[in-house]
């Protein structure tokens, strides 16, 4: 496709949000329909597991009607992938294949043609756009994945056309480039603009002044959005998605949760099989709705959230999600039974301005290592006052605190930096 076609999808996209809630569903299940029976003709995977449980495409007839189909978790993708996965008569020596980070193993290929990676990148630049980015606005992205690439026609024009910066070169590398490029736009994974705003509060006036701050790939800690507004004296934008279905919610100006692209993804919010009321805590069971090449049909990734009824104010017909809990590995269980959300360890550790970043890692029901990357105001009463908060917290909890110090958190290879990960298996009930 060509350009021009980027430009048509992206106003089309632009004009969706401002649909009816009503008139979204109706084009979100025409969607579903299209893509449940393409994928039934021709994805061999789907195929089977339509057979398997009796189905016919014909037999959904409504979104409620979705839970009838199995679920596809990732390692059914992996299992099956390229030759189930893939529709017939693709040429993939022509697509986009991009990665998942391997956070969870070994990494996952997702598989794009020209029309459906078209369609992906409006529904990612819609957010920008809609939080008040300009096409032509210098726009720096931080990110693990780049490539260099000849830049096209529109891009040489500096027509959404981000400079690209490595989160592996040194923070004052970094900050070293943006203060010559001196972005309006500063965007990308949001433990990187963290650790930069931590940075540039060691500096009397920094020089890099961004209007518009958008952050993505990690979970967004309390702490962290604070400190990265504080720092800017700006608001930050917190988007959602995942490589396999892209951008898939955002925040809007008036911060009241999580837009969910409804034209590009069905989200279910499933608790013991049962879709779960508003306000309360799902797993998120994704259909992605314009991928015809690698079509991912109620795909479990492991994400957490919390579906909201709320309308916002900006006057989206976008369903919201009141808030994004992590992935399900990023839940702690205590040999209690009770389980903790990832947002409990930012409200013990967000008093500490001495601790930079942390990560809590659960070997075992009654082992918890807390990995604590330090500044050099960190003493031994530091640890002593982290620990007594902890124990105020989770005191009851018989778990053995070990607490490792050093001077910044390893990040292994291209993968997300996990701020809590439990390797135990489990159910969220």
């Amino acid at each position: 496709m060509g350009n021009i076609q980027k430009f048509i999808n992206l106003r089309r996209c632009m004009k969706n949000q401002w649909l009816k809630t009503s008139q979204l569903e109706k084009l979100q299940f025409k969607m579903l329909k299209s893509i449940l029976n393409h994928s039934y003709k021709n994805i061999p995977l789907y195929h089977q597991k339509f057979k398997e449980a009796g189905l016919y495409p014909a037999d959904i007839k409504s979104l409620e009607d979705m839970k009838k189909i199995p679920i596809t978790t990732k390692q059914d993708i992996k299992d099956h992938y390229p030759q189930e996965t893939i529709a017939r008569g693709v040429d993939t020596t022509k697509c986009w294949k991009p990665h998942t980070s391997g956070s969870t193993g070994k990494p996952l290929t997702m598989v794009y043609c020209s029309r459906d990676e078209d369609y992906q990148k409006a529904i990612a630049l819609r957010p920008n756009l809609a939080c008040g980015q300009k096409i032509r606005d210098k726009w720096a992205v931080i990110t693990a994945s780049y490539q260099a690439k000849p830049k096209k026609w529109f891009q040489k024009l500096r027509i959404f056309a981000p400079e690209y910066i490595s989160l592996f070169d040194e923070v004052n590398q970094q900050i070293s480039f943006l203060e010559k490029f001196n972005p309006k736009i500063l965007d990308g994974y949001a433990t990187s603009i963290f650790l930069l705003a931590k940075k540039l509060q060691d500096q009397d006036h920094p020089k890099i002044n961004p209007k518009i701050i958008f952050v993505t790939a990690e979970m967004l800690m309390e702490n962290m959005r604070k400190t990265i507004e504080s720092t800017f004296q700006q608001k930050i934008y917190d988007q959602f998605g995942c490589v396999e279905l892209g951008r898939t919610a955002w925040e809007c100006p008036e911060h009241s949760g999580y837009h969910m692209d409804m034209d590009s993804v069905f989200m279910e919010f499933i608790k013991n099989g049962e879709e779960v009321s508003p306000g309360e805590r799902g797993e998120i069971i994704y259909t992605g709705l314009y991928n015809y090449t690698m079509p991912l049909i109620r795909y479990s990734i492991g994400d957490v959230a919390i579906p909201s009824d709320e309308k916002c104010n900006c006057g989206r017909g976008l369903k919201l999600m009141e808030s994004v809990e992590g992935r399900k590995d990023s839940f702690i269980q205590t040999p209690s039974g009770k389980i903790y959300s990832p947002i409990i360890w930012t409200i013990i550790l967000r008093p500490f301005s001495q601790i930079n970043q942390f990560k809590v890692t659960q070997e075992k029901i009654d082992h918890i290592t807390i990995e604590i990357a330090k500044t050099k105001d960190f003493t031994d009463e530091t640890l002593t006052a982290v620990k007594e908060r902890i124990d105020q917290y989770l005191g009851q909890e018989d778990v053995h605190f070990e607490f490792v110090l050093v001077d910044e958190i390893s990040r292994k290879g291209n993968k997300k930096l996990k701020s809590v990960e439990s390797k135990l298996k489990i159910k969220l009930n």
